[in-house]
């Protein structure tokens, strides 16, 4: 853990982090991201990107293969190679193929995790559980089983599990994935009031992107383990001279247009500045 010194506003700091499957299955390559505390961001990238690599990564499901990150609490910075059970105190993670306990209610799914996690009282996990009830819109169902609910009153339930703890930072994997439009719509009022009303940090993949640019601060899109772009919707859009972010997304993962001289010229430009550095 590092010591407390120039404080900002960073919640995640992301160094050259790469992890090789195998000896040639680079599914992260030599990635670096900052993400500000408060901060909305999107991971876009198609199947087999690194999304869920990067997620598992950060929250110590899997070990990187060179490169590091550290994630802020308090002024403090915790590395992921040294302090991952302090940083699983304060983060939190709700996978795409996640799925609710059916023979329990919802109450029960939520205090069963809370009770797991540890770090609150038996009567913090109580109160911390009645507000979560309130937060999805459950209360009146929260005594009834969860095999009776519909696919977006369980994801409801996922999402208030996955926030039982308190988390400061929370990874949310496909969270509207198989739920019908208004089961979507609960979900994303519940991200967004995560964001503005109580300034948590949520890093959220998704294919859906007008749920992006309803959501999200800024996106980071991820093309065969690589960061191919980061800045807000606005910004890429202008960036690489696109109507929407949909195109900019087709350019960069296809390689179509103007996009891929942009990229390339980029690239270029990173690399001759690399070297430089190294001849410093």
């Amino acid at each position: 853990m590092d010591c407390k010194g120039d404080y900002r506003l960073e919640m995640l700091q992301i160094n050259n982090l790469t992890k090789i499957f195998g000896r040639k299955n680079i599914a992260l390559d030599n990635l670096s991201l900052t993400i500000q505390k408060g901060e909305v961001f999107g991971l876009l990238g198609p199947n087999g990107a690194g999304k869920t690599t990067l997620i598992r990564l950060l929250i110590g499901l899997i070990k990187p293969t060179s490169g590091t990150a550290k994630i802020s609490y308090n002024g403090e910075y915790y590395d992921i190679h040294e302090d991952i059970m302090k940083i699983r105190e304060r983060a939190s993670m709700l996978p795409q193929e996640a799925q609710v306990y059916e023979q329990l209610t919802a109450r029960e799914n939520i205090l069963y995790y809370g009770q797991i996690y540890g770090n609150m009282t038996d009567e913090e996990v109580k109160n911390r559980t009645e507000e979560l009830i309130d937060l999805i819109g459950l209360r009146g169902r929260e005594n009834d089983l969860c095999k009776e609910f519909s696919g977006g009153m369980k994801r409801k339930v996922l999402v208030a599990r996955a926030l039982v703890m308190d988390p400061d930072l929370v990874f949310l994997d496909e969270p509207t994935t198989g739920i019908d439009i208004l089961g979507a719509r609960t979900v994303r009022n519940i991200i967004k009031k995560l964001a503005k009303d109580m300034h948590k940090t949520i890093i959220l993949t998704t294919h859906d992107l007008s749920e992006v640019g309803e959501l999200c601060d800024r996106v980071g899109i991820l093309v065969k383990g690589k960061l191919a772009a980061v800045g807000t919707p606005v910004e890429l859009e202008e960036k690489f001279q696109k109507a929407g972010l949909e195109d900019v997304f087709i350019g960069l993962t296809t390689g179509e247009g103007v996009i891929e001289e942009d990229f390339l010229k980029q690239k270029k430009k990173q690399s001759l500045f690399s070297r430089i550095l190294k001849r410093r």
